[in-house]
């Protein structure tokens, strides 16, 4: 149920290629239900107990109401009721699973390390929440001992899975409900999220985690078989001399048996240099060839959505980045700023709680660009809440002295096309449709 999801519809591709036979619903058609369906996968649209006929195990995600009948049919039924993540977790139990988590940069990181395992000729399996241009898709079924995934930490199921390598890139305040009745992708409290992450990296045999990120050290630095990234002293894996550019980024290496590499990317920003530090850490740790593995990186061009660029118009540069966290907006502009361009954003909130609770800091990170054009929150499916508003985020930038103008997709667009100059890079923020913005300037169907 949900099959259309980013990551269920890749749990279903790689169970179909493991000889299961795959069947789905969603609320509605899109190009992934239609692309399962020309792979070989039978996709209902709606939910309904009908769907039921012939199955063995039912597996939901998040995203689908409990209250649905195809759940409680399910159960009067007989039939094994699952969760997303715990089907994950079969999955890990099948390979030796290196996991990755955090608040941020998991895709990124988990499509760099997968992209090592294939560049070091490892046939692995990957499950990611993204497009992956090296496995032209989110799911590659692989032949190899090996499963690099990531690991969604909005679901407090994931403390449960057993990874070979957990890999924690970082973790702060995002997917906490507090003072808010929403519970789904939401966790209670931070020191709810972080005992879910700490028994997620003991289950682990070995854990690789950034020492530079505050108070990772002391939640996880004590496991047996930790090891440490970063540029601070007592990282395993250091990072050092970290250069950064327009588009792409180098640095050295430190691994603990004393050798140093050079690594040169093609993605820009200091949490690439993190990201790609984290990746081939996994990969030193599972005795891969770290000469092959570094090669691998230098041709890694990023994952769907995250600075993805669409392309220029009239010497504009236009690129879409998921990001939606204070956090990430401000990393990814701060990798804008480097390009030496006049900076403009796009910027749509994304969930209702989280707009809620993080909106003063959503505001002061994209500060940070020249321009910013702020849209209506991006609901995914939550009830709106009172008081809240892009317009709080449009007078706190206003407050600071930066331009800043609310807009609805249609008239960011129609805005930005009439105003572009040579020397303009337009950015799109947000984990919602707007993407959609940049694909509309640069003349491409959205």
């Amino acid at each position: 149920m949900g099959i259309g999801g980013v990551s269920m519809s890749g749990l279903a591709r790689w169970y179909r290629a493991d000889g299961e036979r795959v069947s789905g619903c969603d609320v509605g058609s899109s190009s992934t239900t239609q692309a399962l369906q020309d792979e070989g996968v039978r996709v209902f649209q709606g939910h309904a107990p009908e769907h039921l006929d012939g199955v063995d195990v039912l597996v939901g995600s998040m995203a689908v109401s409990e209250s649905e009948p195809e759940w409680a049919a399910a159960k009067g039924r007989g039939i094994r009721v699952i969760k997303r993540i715990e089907l994950l977790g079969e999955m890990f139990e099948k390979r030796k699973a290196v996991g990755v988590t955090g608040t941020h940069g998991k895709s990124t990181t988990t499509g760099m390390a997968a992209a090592i395992f294939l560049g070091c000729y490892a046939e692995p399996s990957v499950q990611i929440g993204a497009h992956l241009p090296e496995i032209t898709g989110n799911a590659r079924y692989g032949a190899g001992q090996h499963l690099i995934a990531e690991v969604d930490e909005s679901d407090p199921g994931f403390a449960n899975l057993k990874a070979h390598t957990a890999v924690v890139t970082n973790l702060e305040d995002d997917h906490i409900a507090g003072d808010y009745n929403e519970r789904r992708n939401y966790h209670a409290s931070l020191a709810d999220l972080e005992n879910a992450t700490r028994r997620y990296a003991e289950a682990a045999e070995r854990v690789v985690y950034c020492r530079d990120w505050p108070g990772l050290h002391a939640l996880l630095g004590d496991l047996e078989g930790a090891a440490a990234y970063g540029e601070g002293r007592g990282c395993d894996y250091r990072i050092t001399a970290p250069e950064l550019y327009e588009d792409s980024s180098t640095f050295n290496l430190h691994t603990p048996d004393g050798a140093d590499f050079l690594v040169q990317l093609i993605v820009p920003g200091k949490h690439n240099v993190l990201n790609a530090a984290a990746a081939l850490a996994s990969a030193h740790l599972h005795g891969l060839d770290m000469e092959l593995a570094v090669a691998s990186l230098s041709s890694f061009k990023g994952v769907g959505r995250r600075w993805q660029q669409w392309g220029r118009v009239a010497g504009a540069l236009i690129i879409d980045d998921y990001a939606h966290h204070p956090t990430e907006v401000e990393a990814t502009l701060t990798a804008a700023k480097h390009t030496g361009r006049r900076v403009r954003a796009v910027l749509q909130p994304h969930r209702w709680v989280r707009t809620a609770r993080h909106w003063p800091a959503l505001a002061d990170a994209a500060a940070l660009a020249d321009e910013v054009l702020v849209l209506d929150v991006y609901s995914a499916g939550e009830a709106a809440i009172a008081g809240v508003s892009p317009e709080l985020i449009v007078e706190r930038l206003r407050r600071t002295g930066r331009k800043a103008s609310y807009h609805d997709l249609a008239s960011a667009q129609s805005y930005l096309a009439n105003s572009l100059r040579e020397n303009d890079l337009v950015i799109t923020l947000g984990a919602g449709d707007v993407w959609r913005v940049a694909a509309g300037l640069v003349g491409q169907a959205a």
